[in-house]
């Protein structure tokens, strides 16, 4: 009888020992690992906003071109068409133009029904410093074309403007204007002139 208290105290010792054992190690427990990579799973990722970015930049730089149907309209003309043609380097195909990289560049042919009227070039600069440079070194590039015309700036239109008389062309007007952040050069046959000074002060009225 004694052999056997002896037994069950140190049965009982085992078990408690045991279960103290266990509840210390915590062996019951979920596994840490476990734990750690729901919580990791839980966490959302970054969401890659820079393409998203870069597109409402690029949207916010092109600027829509003033010369519309609409505003070809007001100023007299018919039919007007206005379609986008590919830039050559030059205004008028004679005055050389290399600062593209800071600006925003755009050639137009104009026609009154199926009638070609003449072209047009729209140059748009992030600021009035930008486009006042750009129309002072278009107007010493064309004064550097004696051979083929003169230069007469009479600031008729917008905030300055000067008239490219082509020796040889003489029944084409070739014009360059500022207005604001805006250069414009036109060139169109002369019989259309007038409808073309009513867009000139159109123009100015949008700035």
């Amino acid at each position: 009888m004694q052999k056997f208290t002896v037994f069950s105290l140190l049965l009982s010792l085992v078990v408690v020992l045991a279960t103290v054992d266990v509840l210390f190690h915590d062996y019951l427990g979920e596994d840490p690992a476990v734990e750690e990579n729901q919580t990791v799973e839980e966490i959302p990722e970054p969401l890659d906003t820079e393409p998203v970015e870069e597109e409402v930049e690029l949207q916010e730089e092109k600027s829509p071109s003033w010369i519309t149907g609409d505003l070809l309209t007001q100023a007299g003309f018919t039919l007007p068409v206005v379609k986008e043609a590919l830039f050559s380097g030059l205004i008028f195909q004679i005055i050389p133009f290399s600062d593209a990289s800071q600006s925003q560049l755009s050639q137009l042919n104009f026609f009154d029904g199926e009638r070609y009227v003449g072209s047009f070039y729209e140059i748009v600069y992030p600021t009035d410093t930008g486009s006042f440079q750009a129309y002072l070194t278009l107007r010493e590039a064309a004064k550097a074309l004696p051979d083929l015309g003169t230069v007469n700036e009479v600031n008729m239109y917008g905030d300055a403007s000067f008239y490219f008389n082509h020796k040889s062309k003489v029944k084409t007007v070739h014009m360059v204007a500022l207005y604001g952040k805006r250069i414009y050069g036109f060139e169109y046959a002369q019989t259309e002139h007038e409808k073309m000074k009513k867009l000139f002060d159109i123009l100015k009225s949008l700035q």
